[in-house]
Formats: structure tokens, sequence, C-alpha cells
């Protein structure tokens, strides 16, 4: 097995490399390039209830919450954390304000980020007073798998 994957490898480059003026290469056996697997992400529900926050006086509109999950599915066999969320309100075509969570409050809010197969983070942010009214919400997340390397996805969901 590690043969075809070696020549899968070697053929590649080989073709990559056909398409380059630089004729000189450098190939050694022991890289073989493997792909990442794909990790689906979601925000559920995909209509999410927009809840005003009638303590905080706000000029032109309100500031308020919201609640939804933030779900991964995936088949990845290493361990791979979520390492930071970013959620930005946009209204239309601009994005607005927006919330990150660093990997320390997201630990602080779930304990362990590790995502194993399938796993839903409830979320329930407070944004503050806007200029406009959102339309649509998107997370912006950073993951590290046990490598190190970093990967983004991104879902999103609309506001009813």
């Amino acid at each position: 097995m590690k043969t075809i994957i070696l020549l899968c490898a070697t053929l590649t480059t080989l073709t990559l490399l056909a398409c380059d003026d630089n004729k000189a290469a450098i190939l050694r056996g022991s890289e073989v390039f493997v792909p990442t697997a794909a990790i689906d992400t979601q925000i559920f529900p995909q209509f999410l209830p927009f809840t005003p926050i009638t303590t905080i006086a706000c000029p032109l509109f309100p500031a308020f919450t919201t609640n939804f999950d933030l779900i991964f599915a995936t088949s990845v066999t290493n361990n791979t954390f979520m390492d930071r969320v970013t959620l930005s309100l946009i209204d239309g075509t601009h994005v607005g304000s927006s919330i990150t969570f660093p990997r320390s409050k997201l630990d602080g809010m779930f304990g362990s980020t590790l995502i194993v197969s399938n796993r839903a983070f409830a979320f329930r942010p407070d944004f503050g007073c806007g200029v406009a009214l959102p339309q649509s919400i998107r997370a912006d997340v950073v993951l590290v798998d046990g490598g190190g390397a970093t990967h983004s996805v991104t879902a999103g969901a609309s506001f009813r």
C-alpha cells in the first residue's frame, strides 16, 4: 500500500512539475501529500431567533441575543480542537459587529473543545446596540489538529 501511495505522489509531483518552466527538481520519496479530511460545519437551526435585550437602551436598533448550536461532523481520526470562533453579523451585504471567542473562553464555556466525529457546541451570544438589523450571522472557526496545523471553516444562518 505504501508503494502505491508513493508511486501516486511521485506521478502527481512529476505531472505538476511538467507545467513548470524551471526544469530542475528534487524529488524525495518520503514526502507524500495527504489531503485534510473534511469537517462539515453548520449552525442549527438555520433560522435563528432574534430576542431584544430590553435592559440596554439603544438609540437606533436594540441590543439582542440569540441561541444556536455550532455543529461539527467529521471522519477525522486525529484530535481536532475548536481554537477560535468569530461570530459576525451581516446586514445584507456588509459585515457588522462581531464577537470573537478565543480558546481560553471556549474552554471555559465547554470544558473541552475536542471534536470527535459529531459534536455540537451551544452558543448564546449577546450583541450590543446596532446601526442596522442583521439579516444573518456567520461563524468563522479556526480548528487546530493534533499535529498543530490550523484549518478554517465557516457556517452561516439567517435571522427570522
